[in-house]
């Protein structure tokens, strides 16, 4: 590989990393462990609700086919035609979670 294409590579390399990183978990001042599993499971079941809600109205009468094991949280999704609609929903849902925390006064805390 020359190097030229090696600094090309290594920006997109970097930036494909950074997304794959696990954000650090929630804060909020004043708010004890228990408030905050509580806040966090009610965003959750909120934004699990919406997804499916929007998927209902997209899908046909036969309803939304998954693909692959109901408890896989990953969030790298790809296109294309046999893409894992499964995974886009999780994405979308922890999008909605996380607007959900910052909504209840949460923010992320920076990873280890």
């Amino acid at each position: 590989m020359s190097i030229l294409m090696a600094r090309k590579l290594l920006p997109a390399a970097a930036l494909a990393l950074a997304a794959c990183a696990k954000p650090g978990p929630w804060a909020k001042e004043g708010a004890g462990a228990e408030q905050l599993q509580a806040d966090q499971h009610a965003c959750e079941m909120a934004a699990t609700m919406e997804v499916q809600r929007r998927q209902s109205k997209s899908v046909g009468t036969m309803g939304p086919a998954v693909v692959g094991p109901t408890t896989r949280r990953s969030t790298s999704p790809s296109g294309g035609p046999f893409a894992d609609p499964r995974s886009t929903q999780l994405a979308d849902e922890d999008q909605l979670v996380a607007e959900c925390m910052r909504g209840k006064g949460y923010e992320r805390l920076k990873p280890k």
